[in-house]
């Protein structure tokens, strides 16, 4: 791209390109800390994990194609178009549409998903692409553990063997809970289980306790019990959730059970803080928004 020297006033050009990309590249590096992306993607969810290990793991792809896409781009660096797993935490548009997109537009590895019976034509696209692809394809259940290096440790806690069946929502009570462990660090994506599936993660003593809880469908009153909140204990609660919407998410009985438990500064919202990112070391957690 360098031009001969005579030509020095079009060199400011290509320079300026190049030193560019130089520091895009510096900045997007992979370092050696865990960051754990809520991803501002209107009503819906996606969270997007970082490890040491240099291993993209997505879990949900929200509503919207070019909002997916956009908020990975800030991500990830240029080069990296490889999600080594993709979660689909439950099959309805919310979740998996973005994941679609992502799928055409990425190198994705495996995928996990609840493999709950569902009619969409979103979700068999989405089904159709994994099967195309010949991407790995793992239906989850409780007590899968994946170890990530550096001792970081991610654990299936729901569904469970048996799914649940005539529940208020089999769909929503058959989602993929997952935890992600580092040190004395912990995550809780609870995808949007309900009461049913909160109380039976209780009864089976399922490992709960965690630093950061990612409340559960949005914020809605359908879940994030106090009897949950207990077992959880979190220090720290994130709702993944559209400006406006016309679900009147969250419902301001749990965002008021979360201020009552953690306070307002403890609790972000998508719709307000925009991107989160939480960024560990195993022993201690920063916290980067977006707004």
């Amino acid at each position: 791209m360098i031009r001969l020297h005579f030509f020095k006033k079009w060199l400011i050009a290509p320079l300026l390109i190049t030193t560019i990309l130089v520091w895009a590249a510096i900045i997007t590096m992979p370092d050696s800390n865990l960051h754990v992306s809520f991803l501002n993607v209107g009503q819906g969810d996606a969270i997007l994990i970082q490890t040491p290990n240099h291993q993209n793991i997505l879990i949900d792809g929200g509503p919207d194609p070019q909002k997916i896409n956009l908020e990975l781009s800030k991500k990830l660096p240029f080069w990296d178009r490889t999600i080594d797993l993709m979660i689909s935490t439950q099959p309805q548009a919310d979740h998996v549409t973005g994941l679609v997109e992502v799928l055409q537009r990425y190198k994705v590895q495996q995928v996990l998903e609840p493999g709950v019976p569902y009619n969409s034509l979103i979700y068999e696209e989405w089904l159709k692409l994994v099967e195309e692809k010949q991407i790995e394809h793992t239906i989850a259940t409780a007590k899968q553990e994946a170890d990530l290096g550096h001792g970081i440790r991610l654990e299936v806690l729901n569904p469970p063997p048996k799914p649940f069946q005539e529940t208020s929502c089999d769909v929503d009570n058959n989602g993929v809970v997952i935890k992600l462990t580092w040190g004395k660090i912990s995550f809780l994506f609870t995808a949007d289980i309900r009461l049913e599936a909160e109380f039976e993660l209780i009864e089976q003593r399922a490992n709960l306790r965690s630093t950061v809880l990612k409340i559960a469908h949005h914020g809605s009153k359908t879940s994030t019990s106090s009897q949950f909140l207990a077992t959880a204990d979190p220090e720290v609660a994130v709702i993944s959730v559209g400006s406006n919407n016309t679900f009147d998410h969250p419902s301001p009985e749990v965002v008021q059970r979360l201020e009552e438990r953690l306070g307002k500064n403890k609790i972000y919202l998508t719709s307000e803080n925009g991107t989160t990112e939480f960024i560990t070391d195993g022993k201690q957690l920063w916290v980067n928004v977006e707004k």
